[in-house]
């Protein structure tokens, strides 16, 4: 039965439409603030290999670039770590991740994003615990780029997206924070297999949804990791495994199942290789920025002269030393706030 659903896909391939996706983590080593996982995901007509997707920087040049600084004002999608600024020149270090996360939301949905509030709930399970008092209150947007030329963005993707008969089928992102990441820990779970959770949560809402039967998922490998076949197994267990490639630079796997064929793949560099990973990448670090916005907020609102953080282990630890009065006499557990693992 399953080679005959293979065979059958395979004939279909070039009427079918392609579900092409990219995900990327943002967050797995500081110590404060939320470990973010994002994913986008794109419909595409009439794809001839599955294994080997199109290059959307290619089929959408009219508005979409790769270097920040473009004549044309074309978005800017990369690796987040090749956008994001150093404040140099009083331009926000966010203003190039920032325009090209909210152009693609403000394309998907036909409105702007005026605060955060709107960007967690566009994104899915992204929005900080209410519980936890350092994350309360809105933050205003944009925040670090101007609402014209975000609009020009948007605008010239979605035309730019008719032209290539390309659909933007939807941009999410997943978060932990601190508590839960702890009580993981306390259950016996170790820090590498917090992301590959998350990514597992996208692969199965990929799956599952409509227009998934034909799936090529990218992932950025983490961690020198090359072999998956086994935690793939125990993912998608009424699925028939084939390794395509397993060598230093890619691990890739065809799963044929039920639900149809995923094609998933653990790439060195993945956000230089395809756009819906780079478009992750973008997504997860900017909804990490958004969430550290509101505890940077929170604690120097109570501590005069603190400087922020971004939640990396040296700077946290010194961010932690000066706001360790304020925790006592709020009464704030740690543990809800600072990472053991």
């Amino acid at each position: 039965m399953v080679r005959n659903l293979r065979a059958k896909i395979a004939d279909s391939d070039h009427n079918a439409a392609m579900l092409y996706a990219g995900i990327d983590e943002a967050g797995y080593g500081p110590l404060l603030g939320p470990l973010c996982v994002g994913c986008s995901a794109w419909q595409i007509d009439g794809s001839d290999d599955i294994a080997a997707p199109p290059d959307l920087w290619k089929r959408m040049k009219t508005s979409v670039c790769r270097k920040a600084r473009d004549r044309q004002g074309r978005i800017a999608i990369n690796d987040s770590k090749q956008l994001k600024g150093t404040g140099a020149g009083g331009r926000h270090p966010l203003a190039d991740i920032e325009r090209g996360v909210l152009a693609v939301l403000c394309a998907i949905h036909g409105a702007p994003c005026t605060t955060d509030t709107d960007v967690f709930d566009r994104l899915g399970s992204a929005a900080p615990p209410d519980s936890e008092p350092w994350y309360a209150g809105r933050v205003p947007l944009p925040c670090a780029c101007d609402a014209p030329h975000l609009s020009l963005g948007a605008s010239m993707l979605r035309r730019s997206l008719e032209n290539a008969g390309i659909r933007l089928d939807g941009l999410h992102c997943a978060a932990v924070d601190a508590g839960p990441i702890n009580d993981a820990a306390r259950r016996g779970a170790v820090k590498s297999s917090l992301p590959w959770t998350l990514v597992m949560q996208h692969a199965h809402r990929l799956r599952a949804a409509p227009g998934g039967s034909l799936l090529r998922v990218a992932v950025d490998r983490q961690g020198g990791r090359m072999r998956h076949v086994a935690e793939l197994l125990r993912e998608f267990p009424n699925d028939r495994l084939t390794i395509e490639r397993e060598d230093e630079t890619e691990s890739r796997y065809r799963l044929v199942g039920p639900l149809g064929v995923l094609v998933i793949s653990f790439t060195v560099d993945a956000e230089a290789v395809h756009l819906p990973v780079a478009l992750a990448s973008m997504t997860a670090k900017y909804v990490r920025e958004l969430w550290m916005q509101r505890l940077n907020r929170f604690f120097t609102s109570r501590v005069e002269g603190l400087e922020p953080t971004a939640g990396y282990v040296t700077d946290g630890r010194r961010f932690m030393d000066r706001i360790r009065p304020a925790l006592d006499r709020d009464g704030i557990d740690c543990t809800r706030l600072v990472r053991s693992i």
